[in-house]
């Protein structure tokens, strides 16, 4: 029963290094779109295991040389194991620059590698940290546990954030335990997922650890797993009804990215957007919904400056489709600038926008991308980078500015406000916390076609449905080529367009739930979290000492 901790014990840094890479790799199995998440039963102690060998090893921490060589260890299983995770997760971002290859395509492998092994510093931060709190016994897991649920959120947070396949995502695979992430967040998720996935390592463990086995973990694990699944679906029990009088169409072209901006190809795309718009797949008349909505970037040509329709052929053209009763929202991008007394328009700022449009294409609102994608959105140090010969991977190859936040909830005149997300401005908890007034619902336009058939969208899509538990809110999600969805405010889907597919989805819009506990206490209960496990760890090293 302890013969792979034992062997794992006896094995040199380089094997155990290799271990930890193939341990993160293997996690990535547990999100989107495999959702095999039994295998972090695995994974998770095989990295406990493996800093349960490098601290048996130099198990003298009042030596300083063997306790440096201890952290040093662990930083690097922990990077490869972090590595191996990302590199595995998001290796579509690599799909992006195959957009532009004759530009990018050979800095491909330097950028993806570049970007995972960064990423992979949270995790060999937080094995260093677990390293440097190993104790004998089941405090050590605890450390484990702390240490990487503080990654988890740092990895959130800092440099822009990046909460993309936090391990919490694992517990919310399926759709009864998605719903404790309207308790406790998918931070909530994520230490509960630490928790019970580490718990075959209170079980199983190397001699040399002299180590007890402990069976209560594990049996709190799995009560804590069935308990999950028990108030999930007594909460799927619940019925949410429809807004009267309103029905959305979206509008997924499914245009692919390397055809998008081509001045040739302007006219059909724009052709195509038009005609989804007034008949669908269904046949039925656009003048039957309140809302129809175009994905991010969706007009193929400058779509406003300043606070005006840009071209007159796209307002003429939007003014004859959009009847009275109808708003049209989309994504598009704008600019700012001044008009030259010769005429000519000097754009001095563009934006990544999502608009809102009333009868005769009248602008009634207009949003600003707030969270822009680093390198590919904008340019960090963009004088320096650009000199340098870095570009934005957008066709603005100096990039787009950010817009004055938070975002806002837009009024339509159908029904309540809605809060535009665009892209992966989804990914990040607590949006609607800090607000004056909730939104009813959400609106998430987005561009998933840099990434092709891969398993990015899928993963996108994932999150937008923890979002929709957390805020208790539906969302509407139109995807440029995927995945275009419905998603009542308990996370179900409700409709959906796949990845590759051009169409319509014609449906109703969900109530809204009333605000969820995580939104009521949502730092409060993160911190709640923070300090209850760090107690935890405490009381186990105190009893430790005790026996």
């Amino acid at each position: 029963m302890d013969f792979l901790p034992t062997t794992m014990a006896g094995l040199k840094t380089g094997k155990l290094v290799l271990t930890a890479f193939l341990a993160g790799a293997l996690s990535v199995l547990a999100m989107a779109p495999f959702h095999l998440w039994p295998v972090l039963f695995l994974t998770f102690p095989l990295m406990i295991w493996a800093l349960d060998a490098v601290a048996i090893r130099d198990d003298e921490p009042t030596l300083l040389d063997n306790y440096v060589k201890r952290l040093k260890s662990a930083a690097l299983l922990g990077w490869a194991f972090g590595f191996g995770y990302f590199l595995a997760g998001i290796y579509w971002i690599g799909f992006a620059f195959y957009v532009d290859a004759q530009r990018y395509a050979i800095l491909m492998p330097f950028a993806v590698a570049g970007l995972c092994a960064a990423l992979g510093l949270f995790y060999a931060v937080a094995a260093v940290l677990a390293a440097a709190m190993w104790r004998r016994g089941y405090a050590r897991i605890i450390g484990f546990v702390f240490a990487f649920f503080c990654a988890e959120a740092a990895r959130g947070y800092f440099f822009t954030g990046f909460p993309w396949n936090l391990f919490g995502e694992a517990l919310a695979a399926d759709e009864a335990p998605m719903q404790m992430a309207a308790y406790i967040g998918v931070y909530g998720l994520t230490l509960a997922a630490l928790f019970i996935f580490s718990a075959p390592a209170a079980l199983i463990a190397a001699p040399a650890a002299r180590f007890n086995r402990l069976p209560a973990p594990a049996v709190v694990a799995a009560l804590t797993l069935a308990a999950f699944y028990a108030v999930g679906a007594q909460r799927l029990e619940q019925t949410v009804g429809d807004v009267p009088g309103v029905r959305i169409r979206i509008v997924q072209p499914n245009i692919p990215q390397q055809e998008k901006w081509k001045p040739e190809n302007r006219r059909w795309i724009f052709d195509r957007a038009l005609q989804l718009s007034r008949s669908g797949t269904s046949g039925e008349d656009i003048s039957a919904f309140t809302h129809v909505v175009w994905p991010e970037s969706s007009v193929p040509v400058l779509f406003a400056f300043n606070d005006q329709i840009y071209s007159d052929e796209v307002r003429d053209a939007l003014a004859a489709l959009i009847p009275g009763g109808t708003s049209l929202i989309i994504g598009a991008e704008r600019a700012e600038g001044s008009l030259d007394p010769d005429g000519r328009h000097r754009f001095d700022r563009a934006f990544n926008s999502l608009f809102l449009l009333g009868k005769g294409a009248e602008l009634k609102a207009v949003y600003d991308k707030i969270h822009l994608v680093p390198f590919g959105e904008y340019v960090p140090f963009r004088d320096v980078m650009m000199k340098a010969g870095f570009s934005a991977f957008s066709h603005r190859l100096d990039g787009f500015e950010a817009g004055a936040g938070p975002a806002r909830p837009i009024e339509t005149p159908q029904t309540g406000p809605f809060l535009p997300l665009i892209c992966y401005e989804i990914i990040f908890p607590g949006r609607t916390g800090s607000l004056p007034k909730r939104p009813e619902w959400l609106v998430n336009v987005t561009n998933d076609a840099w990434f092709g058939q891969s398993t990015g969208p899928y993963q996108h899509l994932h999150l937008a449905r923890i979002r929709a538990v957390e805020e208790g809110l539906p969302v509407v999600r139109a995807a440029n080529t995927g995945i275009s969805a419905i998603i009542d405010p308990f996370g179900r889907i409700l409709d959906k367009i796949d990845l590759g597919k051009a169409g319509t989805i014609d449906h109703s819009l969900p109530h809204a739930l009333p605000i969820t506990f995580y939104q009521k206490l949502r730092m409060q209960s993160f911190i709640a979290l923070f300090f209850f496990t760090l107690q935890f760890y405490l009381a186990m090293v105190a009893l430790a000492k005790v026996g």
